[in-house]
């Protein structure tokens, strides 16, 4: 079933909705074949996310998808970040990939079967790896 309960309420949650004003970096992505939006505000501590916030909008699937990659994300240094965006996106391609490593994300495996949602997935976290390979 593509829209999970946990899809549903992730969906809906408001917790990292927002702007950071003083983030130290912004990065926008866009879905252009779905019209998905979301921006990412990131506040770094070193090379630790200290936190992340987002503005957009899009379908249920993007939402949720955002709000569970920020939650898995706060606290990680950007290394460990790259690492859960590789396995949530191998996860969708149908690759290998470690499902100790996602947690909660595992909960999105079978939007794999609706070619057309993966993008909506996907679109937090190519624009969390365009961010960070970007931050240096």
């Amino acid at each position: 079933m593509i829209y999970s309960e946990f899809i549903m309420d992730y969906s809906k949650l408001k917790k990292f909705h927002g702007k950071i004003e003083n983030a130290h970096k912004v990065e926008e992505g866009k879905n252009l074949s779905c019209g998905d939006e979301v921006t990412l505000y990131f506040l770094f501590d070193g090379d630790k996310i200290a936190d992340v916030k987002f503005e957009g909008h899009g379908c249920a699937i993007s939402q949720a998808s955002t709000n569970v990659m920020i939650e898995q994300i706060i606290g990680k240094t950007k290394e460990e970040a790259l690492q859960i965006m590789k396995n949530a996106e191998n996860m969708m391609l149908g690759k290998e990939f470690d499902g100790n490593v996602l947690g909660p994300i595992v909960n999105f495996y079978d939007v794999k079967n609706y070619p057309m949602r993966v993008k909506c997935f996907l679109l937090p976290w190519k624009t969390l790896e365009l961010a960070l390979k970007s931050e240096g």
